[in-house]
C-alpha cells in the first residue's frame, strides 16, 4: 500500500501504472487531511523542524560570526547544516514513528485492538529522552569525511 497526499503528480497515470505493476494499492489522502492521516505530518515534520530551528537559533545566538561585505552574517557551513540535520533526525525516535503509523491507522491490527491510538496525544521528543537509543549517529563523530 502506498499512501500519498493529493498532489497532482501522485495522480498521474504513470504513477498509478507503476503502483499496479508492483502489485500495490494506491491510497490518496484527501486535501486538508494530511495533518491527521500522513505519518510525516503527524509525528516527524514538526519535531524535526523544531530541532533544526533550535540548532540554527543557538548558532545565531552564539555570536562571533563572519560577515559578508554588506555586513550580514554569513550562512552556516554545509558541514554544520549536515550536523544539524543529523541531530534533528536522530531526535525523532523510532517509537514515535511507529506510534505515528498506528495513529494514522496504517499499521493497526485488523481486529481493532489498536484503534485507540488514533485518539492518543503525541509524546514530545523531550519527554522521550530526546534521542532514541537506537540512533545511528551519536553526534560525536564527524559527519562529512574528507
Amino acid at each position: 500500500m502506498l499512501v500519498l497526499d493529493a498532489f497532482r503528480g501522485h495522480l498521474t497515470e504513470p504513477v498509478k501504472s507503476q503502483v499496479r505493476a508492483m502489485n500495490g494499492d494506491l491510497v490518496i489522502i484527501p486535501g486538508g487531511m494530511t495533518s491527521q492521516l500522513q505519518v510525516l505530518d503527524v509525528v516527524v515534520n514538526k519535531p524535526f523542524k523544531d530541532n533544526l530551528q533550535k540548532k540554527y537559533t543557538e548558532w545565531l545566538l552564539s555570536g562571533n560570526h563572519a560577515l559578508t561585505l554588506t555586513g550580514k552574517i554569513q550562512k552556516p557551513s554545509i558541514r554544520l547544516l549536515f550536523e544539524w540535520i543529523l541531530h534533528a533526525w536522530d531526535a525523532v525516535s523510532t517509537q514515535s514513528i511507529i506510534r505515528g503509523f498506528k495513529k494514522c491507522c496504517i499499521s493497526n491490527e485488523l481486529d481493532g485492538s489498536e484503534d485507540d491510538a488514533l485518539w492518543e496525544e503525541p509524546v514530545e521528543a523531550d519527554q522521550l529522552g530526546s534521542v532514541d537509543s537506537e540512533s545511528e549517529h551519536s553526534g560525536d563523530e564527524d559527519v562529512c569525511e574528507g
